[in-house]
């Protein structure tokens, strides 16, 4: 993913919540769905800050105290926040949500 775009910071950043890498792909089936996605969404010097976070094995996860339940409210994978000023202001929760072209758009750019 993409670093900051230019001598400014961007509007917003997003965080993606995402199964761990286990043999080579992410244990999560939903979590392979929307890769393509949300790679080109943000994988380029013109698209908006991203930043992954990988949520851990499958253990892990389902741990209750997991830092992503803990600190971001997260209950499944993936999951997309808006950020802005240090503060969630949007969510994206779960694979149908980010697969819906129109809704996706709509998230990014608001």
């Amino acid at each position: 993913m993409n670093s900051l775009n230019g001598p400014t910071s961007p509007k917003y950043t997003f965080l993606i919540f995402y199964s761990s890498v286990i043999n080579g792909q992410m244990w999560c089936p939903d979590c392979r769905r929307v890769e393509s996605t949300v790679k080109e969404a943000f994988d380029g010097p013109d698209k908006p800050k991203a930043i992954i976070h990988w949520v851990g094995d499958k253990a892990t996860w389902r741990d209750p105290k997991n830092e992503a339940r803990v600190q971001w409210k997260i209950s499944n994978v993936p999951t997309i926040l808006r950020i802005q000023n240090g503060k969630e202001v949007a969510r994206l929760g779960n694979d149908n949500e980010i697969m819906d072209s129109k809704r996706f758009q709509a998230f990014l750019n608001p």
